[in-house]
């Protein structure tokens, strides 16, 4: 299959491209390079095909997404820390840039839209896909205006758990990565909200259900889909534990913060489970590999949170 990935030189869709052509695809990449072109030449060594482009240029998309059999769309602004500082930036990627993508597919060609469990904003009990979304930063209000779109096209949405993991585009701003490299670089950090719940999936397993939803299209199209591990459904203390156990640091805990998105609530992952999708990576091998990768993360450019 012919797949053009938008945004497929971040830190997921790196992965994503890797997972999809080891599946055999055709890909491209289509994206803006806003972290930089190694990744990008990265991806040309393994095989894809990469264009320099903006999901906000309708003139752009219009030459690359009639030629491809589907299109998996991970371009966007992501996290709330940035769409709150580019609000504008957010909106027109996020969403606009969907509304783009979407004009110029046929109707006979496939969509996979990566949305986010930041969609969901306050929950009580566990979440489903029945949950009602109600988000509350502008990154999941954007998101979700995106996946309504692509679900309106009869496309899959997939809304994710926190992406943890090593990418050849990195990122140490994601809990647990974060917390690794705090151990790593600094020795200690301070916990907020210690024991509110978070729900976790390694991009790789990430990456896999991409490739999944493109084999089982006839069966998800038009919905949306938790893609998760119902064993990352941990709280932040878990977290901070089992990085500890492996990097030992001092953590403080310190009423210091509130999460903007107010999660704290397990995921249920039943809905994909069911169709035959499951993540396959284990936690602890996942914290090693990502502090291998902390150790050698040593310039100014690596961002990360507490």
């Amino acid at each position: 299959m012919k797949v053009l990935v938008t945004g497929g030189a971040g830190f997921k869709g790196c992965v994503v491209v890797e997972t999809l052509l080891a599946e055999g695809h055709d890909v491209t990449v289509f994206d803006i390079f806003r972290y930089g072109e190694a990744a990008a030449i990265c991806l040309i060594r393994a095989g894809a095909r990469v264009v320099r482009g903006d999901v906000t240029r309708v003139d752009q998309l219009s030459s690359e997404v009639p030629r491809h059999d589907a299109v998996v769309h991970l371009a966007a602004l992501v996290g709330f820390p940035a769409c709150d500082s580019e609000p504008v930036r957010a909106d027109d990627t996020n969403i606009g840039g969907t509304r783009n993508v979407i004009s110029c597919l046929r109707s006979d060609q496939l969509l996979v839209y990566a949305s986010t469990g930041s969609v969901y904003g306050r929950v009580q009990g566990l979440c489903t896909e029945d949950t009602p979304t109600a988000p509350l930063t502008r990154y999941g209000c954007t998101k979700l205006s995106g996946e309504r779109l692509a679900v309106a096209f009869g496309g899959v949405g997939l809304r994710f758990a926190t992406v943890f993991g090593v990418s050849p585009c990195m990122r140490f701003d994601l809990m647990p990565n974060a917390f690794v490299y705090r151990a790593i670089h600094i020795g200690w950090m301070t916990l907020y909200q210690p024991n509110d719940r978070r729900s976790f999936v390694h991009v790789n397993d990430a990456a896999s259900s991409y490739g999944f939803a493109l084999q089982n299209y006839d069966r998800m199209a038009g919905h949306v889909f938790n893609v998760g591990d119902a064993s990352l459904n941990l709280t932040k203390q878990e977290v901070a534990d089992a990085v500890c156990e492996q990097f030992p640091m001092r953590v403080i805990n310190a009423d210091v913060e509130t999460d903007p998105d107010q999660r704290n609530y397990d995921v249920s992952f039943a809905k994909i489970n069911r169709l035959g999708f499951r993540a396959a990576t284990a936690f602890d091998a996942s914290l090693a590999a990502v502090g291998a990768a902390a150790r050698v993360a040593t310039s100014e450019r690596w961002r990360f949170t507490a």
